[in-house]
């Protein structure tokens, strides 16, 4: 046989003719032959699967934690809101293995945000929503609704009252946090009435609604009515039923006829507002509602004022808040710590400026509202607020208007805000200057050095023609000892620029260029120990 084969190969390793013998021979061979080979591929497949089998059973992840993979989930699914659209890929997770599904499970954070459209096509039951939110276990639950106050108008009735929702918020798992967007004022009312009516006589303060932390109501119309059925009467406002509080978000959009002007007030419960440490303003209309929400606020750590469209024509004499009209003729948040303000005229500046005062503020943060022109006028008429502090001011941030075009400071209006604004450590800005004419007034022989305490200066939104050397040279200046800083030695030590995000590729290059060709950045840093952060695309730019 081992003949017939050596035959066969040398036969078939050469170009000559087999004989006819030997070519029957062969084909007698072929069969055996691939029934063998076939026999070989099985065990070889098998073989292979044994080897996977194997190497799975024995990799490092069979052995990783449950919470481990569900940091993994957590990390793949994001911080955003688990919206019902994007529940599929959170049930894709859960349908790999037992293990998965197990630690998913296990992962609370992974369950306890949910947000949901209204009005909703599909029929939506307490027991779906319940369900899931206590998968979360003692993780903060989150509920966002977005509703379409359009859609609950073409269905005849208000669907933010709808029974499930109502069921949720007084007998469900107790929420740490409610967000209700685009929302018209007279749904919340309806929505609170329901509510009242849903404990029926029974102690709201016992539900899981008395336990709801955080609140962020944006009400997109405001109904005159709504607010005036109550007067000065805080058991009738639309706001009656809002607990103690931590954090309060309110957008108070503009009201329904806005033709004329509407200053009537807006009460919330004074048990909401004591225990605030985070409160977001947004009002788009006159009236005195922000010092009588204020007054009540002696708690408050983080507050946000957004006053684009408030011009504040009252008078404060005419206000039911006892410290405008008497003694101290203002109002005082002791333990308030970080400030962001946005103001659209002097006038509400003034006020602010005249009526409240901040004596702990470390965070400053002011923005500049619609088109004015005279944001250095109102910085001046805000600065009573933290003048009088008692604590030394940490950072301060200038924004200028986003969607208007350029903002600009003179070189001389941004001298003399700084030079109200003492000992804070971070400066940021994105307004525009001209760093030639600020250097030119900073080297005056009898100047101050503006922020003797300065650590790191942050200039954002910077334009193509932005003159990079000049702004050197002041970060050089700054070195010098002036007279009249008492030999305190300049303390800055990072320097961070960020392109405009409207500069085109070609005029982000020329940025680029300039830096490049600088040799300021190498120097300050081996000099005077100054980082330099370039950003022209949001990223660093080799030197």
């Amino acid at each position: 046989m081992e003949s017939q084969n050596e035959s066969s190969d040398m036969l078939s390793d050469s170009y000559f003719v087999p004989p006819p013998l030997e070519v029957a021979t062969m084909r007698q061979q072929i069969p055996p032959m691939m029934t063998e080979i076939s026999e070989l591929r099985s065990r070889l497949k098998e073989l292979e699967g044994r080897v996977y089998r194997c190497r799975s059973a024995t990799s490092p992840l069979r052995r990783v934690p449950p919470e481990i993979l569900g940091e993994i989930f957590q990390d793949a699914m994001g911080s955003a809101a688990i919206t019902f659209k994007r529940k599929k890929d959170l049930t894709a997770i859960l349908l790999v293995c037992k293990k998965w599904r197990d630690a998913a499970y296990l992962t609370g954070e992974l369950w306890g945000c949910i947000s949901l459209r209204l009005p909703r096509t599909r029929q939506m039951s307490y027991e779906k929503v319940s369900n899931w939110m206590g998968r979360s276990k003692g993780f903060p639950k989150t509920l966002q609704i977005e509703y379409n106050s359009g859609g609950c108008q073409a269905m005849g009735e208000c669907e933010l009252a709808a029974p499930w929702l109502v069921k949720l918020l007084v007998d469900g798992p107790p929420l740490h946090r409610l967000e209700i967007l685009f929302l018209p004022s007279h749904c919340f009312q309806g929505l609170m009435d329901s509510v009242e009516d849903h404990v029926d006589g029974h102690d709201l303060t016992k539900s899981s609604w008395s336990q709801l932390q955080e609140l962020k109501l944006q009400l997109e119309i405001i109904r005159p009515e709504t607010f005036e059925m109550g007067g000065e009467d805080v058991s009738q406002s639309v706001f009656r039923h809002i607990p103690p509080l931590s954090s309060l978000s309110l957008f108070l959009g503009p009201k329904e006829c806005s033709k004329s002007p509407w200053t009537h007030h807006i009460y919330l419960p004074p048990t909401s507002l004591q225990t605030l440490t985070t409160f977001n303003l947004d009002c788009g209309y006159d009236g005195p509602q922000i010092f009588v929400f204020l007054q009540h606020c002696k708690s408050l750590q983080t507050l946000y004022l957004g006053l684009e469209l408030a011009y504040w024509t009252w008078n404060p004499e005419n206000v039911n808040v006892p410290s405008l009209s008497g003694d101290p003729g203002c109002i005082i948040l002791p333990n308030l710590r970080t400030l962001t303000i946005g103001v659209s005229t002097v006038q509400t500046a003034e006020k602010l400026g005249k009526h409240l005062r901040i004596p702990s503020l470390l965070d400053l943060h002011v923005k500049q509202w619609g088109k004015t022109t005279d944001y250095s006028d109102i910085l001046i008429a805000l600065s009573p607020i933290w003048v009088q502090r008692t604590t030394i001011m940490r950072s301060l941030t200038l924004q200028g208007r986003t969607g208007y075009g350029y903002s600009k400071l003179s070189a001389k209006e941004l001298t003399d805000i700084l030079s109200r604004c003492g000992n804070i450590t971070h400066f940021a800005t994105s307004f525009g200057f001209s760093a030639k004419d600020f250097l030119e007034l900073q080297n005056l022989g009898d100047s101050m050095r503006l922020l003797p305490s300065l650590e790191h200066l942050e200039i954002t939104h910077i334009r193509a023609d932005f003159d990079l050397e000049s702004f050197f040279q002041y970060i050089e200046h700054r070195r010098v000892v002036q007279p009249n800083d008492d030999g305190q030695a300049d303390r800055l030590k990072m320097l961070t620029l960020s392109g405009h995000p409207g500069l085109d590729h070609g005029q982000v290059n020329q940025l680029a260029q300039a830096y490049r060709e600088s040799s300021y950045p190498k120097l300050l840093g081996e000099s005077f120990g100054i980082g330099v952060n370039f950003l022209p695309w949001g990223y660093p730019v080799d030197t």
